[in-house]
């Protein structure tokens, strides 16, 4: 597997507003598969934080209201980012973590340091479930029981969904590396 630092990013955020109220991010190594630094941050949205959401992540409205700017974390991210000097796009499970994030920063693609694109590690994981015919729909939790792993944290907490997607990503990398010799020869199990 290649030796290169990625940043797994997630975002916790309040509804209807879809304001980000929590960053959570970890750099990990693809090949060693160390865990290099973590970030949690609380950010203040300025608003109320739903019910449902407080009941969902357990972020209480003191921390949120206690919180840093939404920049100041994103400042934080980008310096952990250059640090470990990171692949430029950052991983996800599913798509718009990053874009919501650049959106609400109102950054364009030349200023916002992960770019346009993200890596996805859940459509990897529906790839991986439609070529092994495992039932694809699942949250991040129940997607790493499917692989023979369990979730480490707390659900819906940006930084344990963030380490999470990172080790589900490098099980599914290692499952695309040992079969890579299948692939070049056009053989399928």
């Amino acid at each position: 597997m290649k030796d290169i630092n990625i940043l797994s990013l997630d975002l916790e955020f309040n509804q209807p507003s879809e304001s980000i109220i929590q960053i959570g991010a970890v750099v990990g190594n693809l090949s060693t598969g160390d865990i290099l630094e973590e970030l949690q941050i609380e950010i203040n949205a300025k608003e109320t934080l739903a019910p449902f959401i407080i009941k969902l992540t357990g972020i209480s409205q003191d921390e949120v209201d206690n919180g840093e700017t939404l920049l100041e974390g994103y400042n934080k991210l980008k310096d952990m980012f250059i640090r470990h000097d990171c692949f430029r796009n950052c991983l996800t499970w599913g798509g718009g973590d990053s874009q919501l994030l650049r959106s609400q920063l109102d950054l364009d693609d030349e200023m916002f340091l992960f770019g346009r694109r993200w890596i996805d590690a859940k459509t990897l994981f529906v790839s991986h479930c439609f070529a092994n015919d495992i039932k694809h729909q699942s949250g991040l939790a129940k997607s790493l029981t499917r692989v023979g792993l369990a979730f480490k944290g707390s659900k819906h907490n940006a930084k344990d969904d963030a380490l999470n997607t990172f080790i589900i990503y490098r099980r599914l990398l290692g499952a695309l590396h040992n079969n890579y010799q299948d692939v070049r020869t056009g053989y399928i199990k």
